[in-house]
Order: C-alpha cells, then sequence, then structure tokens
C-alpha cells in the first residue's frame, strides 16, 4: 500500500498509526496513513473490530486503558503534532477545533442535565460570549435544524427525543463551535434507514457551511459512498485500501473490499432491488398472538390481539424492514 504524500493542502496527515494493547503489544492498529484536506470528507471502513473506531479515537488521545499508540506515529493538525501534547492542549483543541460525534448520544448526553446546559457547555469553555449570547447561538442553531419549538427544546432533557432527533442535538451542539475538523464514529448505526439518511445528510449541510472537514467512521461502505470522496478500508488494523469513493465501491482491488461490496444489496438498472430466489430461510404462516386481558373483579377483560395472520418469508440475501 502506498502511503499517502502530505502536503500543504493537508489539514490532518496521520504516519505510522499503530495502536497495541499495553504490555501484551498486540495490535489493533497497525501502521495506518492516511491524508485529509480542508472541507473534505474521508471514511475509514470496515467491520466490527477493524481498528476503525480506535484509530479515530486516537487522534484526540481518546484511547482506552490500556491501549496505546506507538511512539514513532505522527498525528499532525493543522502544522501541529498532536501526537505527545500535553493533557491541557488537548482540552483546547477538543470540540474548538475538533469536533467529535459518536454512536449513540445517549452514552454523550448527560441524562441529568437539560438541552440548553449541554449545547452551552463547549460555548462557555472555549469563547467569552455572554450567557444571553449563547442562548440566542443555541436557538438558531436548534430552528437551523428544524427543531419543533427551540425553546421548549433547550429546557427539554435527552430522554423526550427519540434516538434520531438526540443525534440531529448533538450534531447541532458540536458545531456550534464551528470546529474546524469533525470525528463522526458511526453516528448513524442505531437508527433507521431512513433516520439515518436525514442525520447524515444534515451532516453534510452543516459541515460545509462552515467549511469543517470530516472523518466518518462506518461499517457501511455502500452508504458513505454517498457522502465522502476518499475512503479507506481498514481490515485487522491495517488499511487494506485507499482511493476515491466511487473508484472503490464499483472496482475495488483488495479481496476484502471485493467481499464488502459483495455483501452489499444488489439492484438492477432501473434502481429497484433485483428478484431474490432460491429456497426461504424463515417463512411464518397465519401467525397469531394474543395476550391475556386483565383481571377484573368477576370475570377476566377479553384478550388483546397483537398479531393477526401474519404471513412472513426471508430468502437468502434478502433485505425486509
Amino acid at each position: 500500500m502506498l502511503v499517502p504524500t502530505a502536503d500543504n493542502k493537508t489539514m490532518l496527515s496521520v504516519r505510522n498509526l499503530s495502536i497495541s494493547v499495553g504490555p501484551s503489544g498486540k495490535r489493533i492498529v497497525d501502521g495506518l496513513n492516511f491524508d485529509l484536506a480542508p472541507s473534505d470528507m474521508l471514511a475509514l471502513v470496515g467491520e466490527s473490530g477493524s481498528g476503525k473506531t480506535m484509530a479515530a479515537r486516537s487522534i484526540v488521545s481518546l484511547l482506552p486503558a490500556p491501549l496505546v499508540t506507538a511512539p514513532d506515529c505522527s498525528i499532525h493538525f493543522e502544522g501541529q503534532e498532536l501526537t505527545g501534547l500535553a493533557a491541557k492542549a488537548l482540552r483546547q483543541i477538543r470540540g474548538a477545533r475538533i469536533g467529535m460525534v459518536f454512536q449513540e448520544p445517549m452514552v454523550s448526553l448527560n441524562p441529568a442535565v437539560t438541552i440548553g446546559e449541554q449545547m452551552a457547555e463547549g460555548l462557555r469553555l472555549h469563547s467569552a460570549m455572554s450567557r444571553a449570547e449563547i442562548k440566542e447561538r443555541s436557538l438558531a442553531m436548534l430552528e437551523r435544524i428544524q427543531i419543533k419549538d427551540p425553546g421548549k427544546c433547550l429546557a427539554a432533557y435527552p430522554h423526550e427525543f427519540s434516538g434520531g432527533m438526540r443525534q440531529r442535538i448533538m450534531l447541532a451542539s458540536v458545531m456550534l463551535l464551528k470546529p474546524r475538523l469533525l470525528i463522526a464514529d458511526e453516528p448513524t448505526t442505531a437508527l433507521d434507514t431512513l433516520v439515518q439518511r436525514d442525520v447524515l445528510d444534515l451532516m453534510v449541510e452543516l459541515t460545509r457551511e462552515n467549511g469543517t472537514a470530516v472523518l466518518l467512521i462506518s461499517h457501511d461502505l455502500g452508504m458513505v459512498s454517498h457522502y465522502v470522496n476518499n475512503v479507506t478500508v481498514m481490515c485487522e488494523g491495517k488499511a487494506v485500501e485507499q482511493g476515491n469513493s466511487t473508484q472503490v465501491l464499483h472496482a475495488p482491488q483488495h479481496d476484502y473490499t471485493k467481499r464488502l461490496v459483495d455483501a452489499l444489496p444488489k439492484r438492477s438498472a432501473g434502481g429497484s432491488r433485483k428478484a431474490v430466489v432460491g429456497p426461504p430461510l424463515v417463512e411464518i404462516s397465519n401467525v397469531v398472538i394474543d395476550y391475556p386481558g386483565r383481571p377484573r373483579l368477576f370475570r377476566r377483560a377479553p384478550p388483546k390481539r397483537a398479531v393477526d395472520g401474519v404471513d412472513l418469508t426471508i430468502r437468502r440475501g434478502e433485505t425486509l424492514a
């Protein structure tokens, strides 16, 4: 694999990134190299356990113990070497210059703190804005992402929103600081397909408006190819293929990438999914499920029918929603 060559147009340059498990020395990321230009979008793609998430977290030194980066690796961001940077200096970069959105917003959002307080936290830490200015900007951002009744949203708690709305709010909170780089680690994995598209579309809109570069972490090569310019495919901690997303998707070179592409749902020339043939893997017929009624004083209430005469067939290679 050719090592990318950084130049003065490179915002983030990662060289020889290796991550090991403490004293054992077992490597989960091995010699990873990639570049990201300003306002560009790059995806690290691979199955679970490929090392993509740990590679992304290492950029801002958020590796969980006992994982450590190799001493000879280099993570260069806007002319500054991040490897070995003091904790205080890293805290000034996180949020303000490098924003992060993770897979499950309820892990990042404090369930006991209002949305307004959580949105304001980053601006209080990294700006000299007054409380009134922070509230005004927060309201404007919530309006931008089409939240109904932004004022009510600021006073609400995370559990009062759906998963998709929580992720939109989390993304809005991060983008309030207008970071130069956004690291989005599987930001839509826990969401249904339609909501995934909405969240990714919003991410693209907000980052383009601010000229923010994006490092997107995903296991879904087909989905990210619609959004990013370049892809790095990871397998067992190594980059096995790198290139333009269209080229990687339609003309993969490495066997692992070919398997990822082959696993994607196939579509016909007209855009519809190809008909699935072959014997069914799962077949159910006329399924009926009744729940017993609640006890009453003299007799039990009639049962409640939850499922009534449902038929279902799933064949190999078929996706059913």
